[in-house]
């Protein structure tokens, strides 16, 4: 028996040294072959405003192993609607714009966004506090800011200064009124639509600042809001210095003379300067005053939504990248978005070349409060979409429930 093993021994030997050569030996080439090419990770972001193309371009600078595959909507509504769709369809973005508009308590109860503080995990930046204010919902940050706007009162300077003899003042809207009834007097302004205002499309918006109150809730906001209606219906019907259901043209009738007064949002500043040009002279002012205590502002964050390991992580370099202050001082450059970060702000105050326009903005900023999301907030805003358009149409339209309102 032990005669007859040892030719199986031997045939055995023999396949293990074979394969410790073929092992060392194509082991080593094998480390000098190429190693296939890494593949980017991918980052799908959604967006409704401009100004993004820069913002992308940098970031695939600094980040090439990332692909990013940007998708632009129309509107934030637009936008909106579309992402809880794909959120129920499990087919959402990593990152989504959003606004302070509403939406930011129903994202969060989809369980399908991430909180702030899970997000930037390398260092939170100081925000403005009515930013992170406008995000924050049941003691969670839904959202990362990234710039914002205030309500302004465009106006055109030459021919109010010549009808009423001085620069016009425009601190309270009587004081707005009785300026463009100047205007309506028979005469050459009249034709050039001087004697009129136009109000830019996110009306929720601005009716709701005209009453604001921080922490206000109840009667006497209701009140507010009531008086605020009768403010706007008077200027439709009464005075009659507000044409009605002309807002998505709102912008464009003041870059083409047909109106005297615009109100409309800080962020259009780049784009009225660009078009306006050498055509003729124009300001801004504060939101004249009515029944407000502060500024509300409009708030524009980021949303990052759950994901796969690689993609969170681009997510969070892409997050940390449009908070970064170069790109906070960007944005404010290039499309007019007022910073979110504060020791950016405390820089641009600082620098003399600031023209008056935007140092005047700047200084609405301790005006500013932030209006807590509620979960039914675009319900509201599309019910107060509808009362005034009710409004406009009809000068005999009552006022319902004033607290269902924006």
């Amino acid at each position: 028996m032990k005669l007859r093993t040892w030719p199986v021994r031997l045939v055995l030997g023999c396949i293990a040294a074979g394969a410790l050569v073929y092992g060392l030996t194509h082991g080593k080439l094998s480390e000098d072959e190429p190693k296939p090419p890494t593949l980017p990770a991918s980052l799908s972001i959604w967006v409704y405003s401009k100004g993004w193309e820069d913002m992308v371009r940098t970031f695939g600078q600094r980040y090439p192993h990332i692909d990013v595959q940007i998708r632009s909507f129309r509107s934030y509504e637009q936008l909106y609607t579309e992402l809880l769709a794909s959120i129920s369809a499990g087919a959402a973005p990593q990152l989504a714009e959003i606004h302070s508009f509403y939406g930011v308590a129903q994202l969060a109860a989809t369980g399908a966004a991430l909180p702030a503080g899970d997000v930037l995990t390398a260092g939170k930046p100081t925000f403005l506090p009515a930013f992170s204010a406008a995000f924050r919902y049941r003691d969670e940050d839904w959202a990362v800011p990234f710039g914002g706007s205030v309500p302004v009162l465009y106006y055109r300077e030459e021919p109010f200064k010549r009808l009423a003899g001085h620069a016009p003042v425009l601190g309270t809207w009587e004081e707005v009124r009785q300026t463009l009834l100047l205007a309506k007097a028979p005469g050459e302004e009249v034709s050039k639509g001087y004697g009129t205002m136009t109000v830019d499309k996110e009306l929720p918006w601005y009716l709701a600042s005209l009453s604001y109150a921080p922490k206000e809730t109840g009667g006497p906001a209701a009140e507010r809001t009531r008086s605020a209606l009768e403010l706007w219906r008077n200027l439709t019907h009464e005075s009659k210095l507000m044409k009605p259901l002309q807002h998505d043209r709102a912008a464009s009738d003041f870059i083409n003379g047909k109106a005297g007064m615009y109100v409309g949002s800080s962020d259009k500043l780049p784009t009225i300067e660009r078009y306006i040009g050498g055509k003729f002279s124009f300001d801004l002012a504060e939101l004249p005053t009515w029944k407000q205590e502060a500024l509300l502002p409009g708030v524009h964050g980021l949303a990052v939504l759950k994901s796969d390991p690689e993609r969170l992580k681009a997510a969070q370099s892409f997050v940390q990248e449009i908070t970064a202050p170069e790109a906070q001082s960007a944005l404010w450059n290039t499309v007019g978005l007022i910073p979110a970060r504060t020791d950016v702000l405390a820089k641009l105050e600082e620098e003399p070349a600031l023209s008056e326009r935007l140092r005047r903005i700047l200084s609405w900023i301790p005006s500013l409060a932030g209006r807590a999301p509620q979960y039914d907030d675009y319900e509201r805003w599309k019910r107060t979409e509808r009362m005034l358009e009710q409004i406009e149409l009809n000068p005999q339209e009552p006022v319902e429930d004033a607290r269902m309102l924006y």
